[in-house]
């Protein structure tokens, strides 16, 4: 095996990503040939001239192959594709073979192999195994004409993605997001094609600079051409292909001066989401397990929710421990209550919705501040003071080195705050004993945090333009009041009756009141392997939780409700290890796999 970078690990999915590699390379033999046949130059782009550079092949955990042709190589090549490709085997899709498909770059595609992203799925585009076929735009030699050129191009390639899948490309700026969600709607594809082509071709003449089709790059300001657009053979996984002659400046602008450096093993994953795999008859010819299309795809199953589910757990014991040592109460709430109480079979072992922990305000201070010491490396302690970006009133213990999507986040603020798999501690605050004034408390605390969460979450033009009139104004209103004011509005008023005994606390979750003496001092009960609080009233919790619809049997390890709000989860080197890539784990420097233990130290 070529990549092989060690001799202790190897799993069911270094298997099958090496066969997904393996598969791919058939098809740049396809393309060597064809070019090497009709004098076509050709390079490696992207990431696979990165592994060329760095590892002889395939980065260890790179699951594609990206391919550059100069325009007038890329023009050559497509009037002779169809004369030399060996269709039994392959398929070129492009805007000629296919009227759905919008971008720029080809793509060889294998036939009777199947792969797909969720994009992909919702839109019913099916694709063979492919490699991208890139062509690379010559850019005025002028700063001012070149960021020009190459900026158009990049937004016209934007306006096609969301074309494509109604999905803005997180590379661009969001303050575009606006103009190209607008002009997709407005700008005829055709008319887009035509001027896409007049930029490509606006350089009559080789000149010191040029871009590719690439949107995931987003490099506005293009490549220096030297060395880029003169081509010399090299190895790539044994086989002979062509490459830029000097890929260094370009591997720079893509990825940093470091470029020669591994990447921490949380960032050593691809940027695809596979939800779909299937090698046809080639899986075959390798030694592949049953169940082989598990093992590259986001999609959950049973055991990847048994293993998010443990995980969680060892959370929640870490909790009580802490709380145990430092006389803390707290309790375990909210859907993993409800499954416990109502005694569903099976329900300790799988993830339906992170835990949720409750305290009493003055608790919730005190662990706060124990916890931000005792969870060192392997947990991140996140609030509004300890993760800046960080909005919620409510603090997370987050598993280092995991993320999950959350899809209660827009993509671009969740981007900002450190994430990862879970646990939330919701501070529980008092609110009045009178019905009336509780009722008129909570009203209140809902209206701002609506209000806050518009300004965090969802302040832009795009979202202005799509709402009600109602929320028109509140976004018009809220131009005036920065963030800050009211976040300080907000926590006096849930904070109001803090100094004051009464006998309900505010769910500042759902906006609901509940009764202290459900939690009492908490009740230990049997979770999974570990002894966890309960409310010690779990016919009145329960009643309370049915009430207020907050729960009910459609959150029993369903996973349509998992993946709507929870899209994906990567538990990297978390994972059981047949899951995990070997890579995760390697260490370069010292030529060694690392245990969990040693990587977190190692950070």
């Amino acid at each position: 095996m070529k990549n092989d970078i060690g001799k202790e690990m190897h799993t069911n999915c270094d298997k099958v990503l090496r066969a997904l590699q393996l598969i791919q390379l058939e098809a740049l033999k396809e393309i060597d040939r064809i070019c090497r046949k009709n004098n076509i130059n050709y390079s490696l782009g992207g990431g696979t001239c990165l592994g060329r550079v760095r590892h002889g092949g395939f980065i260890p955990w790179d699951d594609d192959i990206d391919v550059d042709m100069t325009l007038e190589n890329y023009d050559k090549f497509l009037n002779i594709v169809d004369k030399e490709l060996n269709h039994d085997k392959f398929f070129l899709r492009s805007r000629l073979t296919d009227k759905n498909y919008l971008r720029t770059n080809l793509r060889l595609e294998i036939k009777n192999t199947s792969i797909s992203i969720s994009s992909w799925d919702s839109k019913k585009i099916n694709s063979g195994i492919y490699i991208d076929i890139m062509s690379q735009t010559y850019l005025p030699n002028n700063k001012f004409l070149r960021k020009i050129v190459a900026s158009l191009l990049f937004y016209i390639r934007c306006i096609y993605h969301y074309k494509m899948f109604h999905l803005y490309v997180r590379k661009g700026n969001q303050k575009m997001a606006t103009i190209v969600v607008m002009l997709s709607y407005i700008l005829p594809t055709k008319l887009l094609f035509f001027i896409e082509d007049k930029l490509r071709r606006c350089c009559k003449k080789k000149t010191n600079w040029l871009i590719d089709d690439s949107i995931v790059n987003g490099n506005h300001g293009g490549f220096p051409s030297k060395g880029i657009d003169t081509y010399k053979d090299v190895n790539f996984e044994g086989i002979k292909v062509m490459d830029k002659e000097n890929p260094h400046e370009f591997l720079k602008i893509l990825y940093g001066n470091n470029y020669m450096e591994w990447l921490n093993p949380i960032n050593r994953v691809s940027h695809h989401l596979w939800t779909k795999l299937d090698f046809g008859n080639y899986a075959k010819n390798y030694d592949l397990p049953a169940n082989y299309q598990t093992y590259l795809s986001i999609e959950y199953n049973d055991l990847k929710l048994k293993r998010m589910q443990e995980l969680s757990i060892e959370m929640v014991g870490c909790i009580d421990k802490i709380c145990q040592e430092n006389k803390i109460n707290y309790c375990v709430l909210g859907v993993n209550a409800y499954l416990k109480f109502k005694n569903y079979q099976d329900f300790e072992k799988y993830f339906h919705e992170p835990f949720k922990i409750g305290m009493s305000r003055s608790d919730y201070l005190k662990f706060s501040n124990i916890a931000q010491k005792e969870f060192k490396n392997k947990y991140f302690f996140q609030t509004e003071e300890t993760d800046k970006e960080y909005k919620c009133k409510y603090a997370k213990m987050i598993l280092k080195y995991t993320y999950i999507r959350d899809n209660s986040f827009p993509r671009f603020i969740e981007d900002k705050f450190t994430n990862g798999l879970f646990v939330e501690i919701v501070p529980l605050d008092n609110t009045s004993n009178d019905l009336k004034t509780r009722i008129k408390h909570i009203k209140k605390i809902q209206k701002l945090s609506d209000l806050k969460d518009l300004k965090w979450k969802h302040y832009n033009f795009r979202y202005f333009i799509k709402k009600n009139i109602k929320i028109k104004i509140k976004m018009l209103y809220l131009i005036l009041i920065p963030l800050k004011t009211i976040n300080q509005k907000l926590d006096k008023l849930i904070m109001k009756y803090d100094d004051v005994d009464t006998n309900y606390y505010i769910d500042i979750i759902n906006y609901n009141c509940i009764k202290k003496s459900v939690f009492g001092k908490g009740n230990k009960l049997e979770y999974g392997n570990k002894k966890l609080n309960f409310p010690v009233s779990n016919k009145e919790y329960l009643e309370y939780l049915e009430k207020n619809k907050l729960v009910g049997l459609e959150n029993i390890k369903k996973l349509d409700k998992i993946k709507k709000d929870f899209a994906y989860c990567f538990l990297t080197y978390y994972d059981i290890k047949e899951y995990q890539l070997s890579s995760l784990r390697y260490d370069k420097k010292r030529n060694k796999y690392l245990t969990n233990e040693e990587i977190i130290n190692n950070e």
